[in-house]
């Protein structure tokens, strides 16, 4: 009877996190311009990723291999500043094209165009005299700019169209020459207005939106800012709503994609790391094997005396080890079930974010500045992650064995609840 009332009250809960919880922040997730933005910053993952790689090369754990690697340090690290200290303009291309895509009489191309140019000119503006141009904006730095100056653009390109304040060509022309011509008005007055404020009335855009923006990068990298993410991502997902599209790959992502670029930055430098929170933070203390650290759980699984359980965790078993746990989320399911709702909200998820980033701020172990695929294996995501150490690994091992603990008194009780079930069929 009280495993009933529990059930009950587990279930009003989640009713509650249905009803009022999840609906303003999937009306967020998929407003318009917040779903390009985060597109966009999806589609640079790659060039990232390829920028890190040199500076696990020239920050080798291990004395003989980095005095190895020393010679080329300097040309390894021209890689990593040509796509690190640039990733803003080339996020201006993908950000262009996502926006674009919201309406039906814009060409992704021409957008990205003028993305770029009056991105260009309100954070970069070329120093004549000493045939100057600062690429600083171009970096992690420019960031918010851009997504103010991209949503400027695709919003006047669609109102010019609209409102007819374009060129039309009669229908027998090109259809790509007619875009351009359509494009050369609106375009005109875009660039013009960017110069103007940024060259004539010396308005920098980009020095405002960074005093304004530089509170809150501070406020994301706090310990309760890693607290709120976590539990919303898990609460999301308890009630089967994918929350890493709203917390980590969400209105989180912008700030941990410009953590992960500064502590980048400090590495590159020879500085302390200055920030805990990151994408890859997230990989190894908040989702092993997956949201909730159902990788153990899967595990006790394996061998379980029911057969729908254990079949479920061989299914499982290989999708958790690369960080994909639908099969068990649904499968189960831990989806909306009561039984599960304490340790997967609370004692898995949550604890290990706070233990990651605990043992982060005390020093025990190493932020990380190297971005990695999310689909990286447990134990070997803090060992890239932080260019080496072995002590985000062990720390992630003993993390992974107190999961493992926590889950087995819940695994234990819903095994013989689906025991008791299968044995009345």
């Amino acid at each position: 009877m009280k495993t009933n009332k529990f059930e009950a009250t587990m279930d009003k809960f989640s009713g509650w996190i249905e009803q009022y919880i999840a609906p303003p922040l999937v009306k967020m997730g998929n407003q318009r311009h917040f779903a390009a933005i985060r597109a966009a910053l999806i589609r640079t993952i790659p060039l990232i990723i390829i920028g890190s790689l040199p500076l696990i090369l020239t920050s080798l754990p291990v004395e003989s291999l980095a005095n190895a690697m020393a010679p080329y340090a300097e040309k390894l690290n021209i890689l990593y500043a040509m796509t690190m200290n640039f990733m803003t303009l080339y996020l201006a291309i993908s950000l262009g094209a996502e926006l674009a895509r919201m309406y039906e009489e814009q060409d992704a191309t021409i957008i990205s165009i003028v993305t770029v140019a009056c991105y260009i000119i309100t954070v970069a503006p070329v120093n004549l005299a000493d045939n100057v141009l600062d690429v600083t904006g171009f970096s992690a730095k420019g960031m918010f700019t851009l997504f103010v100056v991209a949503v400027i653009v695709v919003e006047f390109m669609h109102f010019a169209y609209k409102h007819n304040i374009i060129i039309r060509l009669p229908k027998s022309v090109p259809h790509g020459i007619a875009q351009s011509f359509a494009s050369l008005l609106p375009m005109a007055l875009l660039l013009v207005f960017f110069w103007l404020l940024r060259v004539i009335i010396g308005f920098d855009l980009n020095s405002v939106l960074n005093m304004v923006v530089s509170p809150l990068l501070a406020v994301t990298d706090t310990w309760y800012a890693a607290l709120i993410c976590a539990l919303l991502l898990q609460l999301l997902w308890f009630v089967g709503i994918h929350g890493g599209s709203f917390t980590v790959w969400g209105v989180m992502y912008p700030f941990l994609l410009a953590n992960i670029a500064d502590n980048a930055a400090a590495v590159a430098a020879g500085t302390a790391v200055p920030h805990i929170l990151t994408e890859p933070f997230f990989y190894s203390w908040t989702m092993i094997g997956g949201v909730g650290m159902t990788l153990p759980l899967v595990v006790l699984w394996m061998k379980s005396k029911s057969p729908h359980l254990r079949e479920v965790a061989r299914l499982s078993i290989i999708p958790g080890i690369f960080c994909v746990n639908e099969p068990v989320m649904f499968g189960v399911p831990i989806v909306l079930n009561p039984l599960m709702f304490l340790p997967f909200v609370f004692l898995t998820s949550l604890l290990g974010t706070m233990y990651g980033y605990i043992l982060t701020a005390i020093g025990w172990i190493s932020p990380a500045y190297v971005q990695i695929p999310w689909t990286t294996p447990p134990l070997l995501q803090p060992y890239l992650s932080t260019g080496g150490d072995w002590r985000n690994v062990i720390a992630q091992a003993v993390l992974i064995v107190l999961m493992g603990i926590i889950w087995y008194p819940f695994a234990k009780l819903y095994e013989r609840r689906c025991i008791a079930e299968e044995g009345e069929e």
